[in-house]
């Protein structure tokens, strides 16, 4: 499904307004590449179903499957299109350093500022999404999100106070002061769906598993303490997750799977682990 953002008519009328025309069609062509070159990478990786976002700023893909993505498949597609813009940069430099030909400098400037823009560590850009999955490789999905939301509203923070700033010298430059909007506006997206990310991931894991006929676990030790909640932030989304409880001696108490976690809490609310356990033993 193709989806058109409703700022990008008026940012699109408002540059034709001031005279950018050819580099306008150009530049959105070279992000339409760059698109592709995600979607073209994920169906090669074995994603499929997908939707085209056309922004103010260019265009963003969402695979639907896409949170399936191990952290290293997710690196891989975000770093494929950079890569590809960055590499056609150098190919068309040469062409304008070895022909001079009017057509080529715009691309390999176009080429450049995509490939590099879209290297910044801030959502929704692909660097966003590598740091993200660089981080999710040593702590947390969950934890790994939370970081490259506060990374991501810090630096578009920063661009906004660049544009103020510019502002107070008469220098008006409608590019950043869009850019610092949207990065800001989507962290903030990002940071009210981490709630539905886990528990949507649970439900993706058992379809997971039954197409690959197999998934990996992963142990954690947790303090009987613990809320459920709490408890269910640290389940990584790629694996199958066994908590042993454990008491303040740190002996085990008991072994408790994922699923059972996320049934307690929907008929019990957000208990503690020590009484789920007391719950538990009483219904046996």
């Amino acid at each position: 499904m193709i989806k058109v953002n409703k700022f990008f008519f008026p940012y699109f009328l408002f540059l034709l307004f001031i005279g950018f025309k050819g580099q306008v069609a150009m530049a959105f062509l070279i992000v339409l590449l760059h698109e592709f070159t995600h979607y073209i990478t994920a169906l090669i990786l074995g994603f499929s179903g997908f939707d085209i976002e056309i922004l103010p700023i260019g265009a963003r893909l969402s695979l639907k499957e896409l949170d399936d993505a191990t952290p290293k498949q997710d690196i891989i597609i975000s770093l494929s299109a950079p890569v590809l813009n960055l590499t056609a940069a150098a190919v068309f430099y040469f062409l304008y350093r070895t022909y001079v030909g009017d057509i080529f400098y715009p691309l390999y400037m176009g080429n450049l500022t995509i490939g590099l823009f879209n290297l910044i560590p801030a959502f929704p850009l692909d660097g966003g999404r590598v740091l993200r999955a660089v981080l999710s490789l040593k702590t947390i999905y969950k934890r790994a999100n939370e970081l490259m939301i506060k990374c991501s509203i810090i630096q578009g923070a920063v661009l906004l106070l660049i544009f103020i700033f510019l502002l107070f010298f008469k220098t008006i430059n409608i590019n950043i002061g869009i850019i610092s909007a949207f990065i800001i506006h989507s962290s903030y997206k990002e940071k009210e769906r981490i709630v539905y990310i886990i528990m949507a991931d649970i439900v993706k894991k058992k379809i997971k598993f039954l197409k690959h006929g197999y998934i990996e676990n992963k142990g954690i030790s947790v303090h009987y303490k613990k809320d459920l909640i709490t408890t269910l932030s640290l389940v990584d989304k790629s694996k199958y997750n066994i908590f042993t409880i454990l008491d303040d001696d740190m002996k085990v108490m008991d072994i408790i799977y994922e699923e059972e976690l996320i049934d307690a809490l929907k008929v019990h609310g957000n208990i503690n682990l020590e009484d789920f356990m007391d719950i538990r033993e009483e219904n046996i």
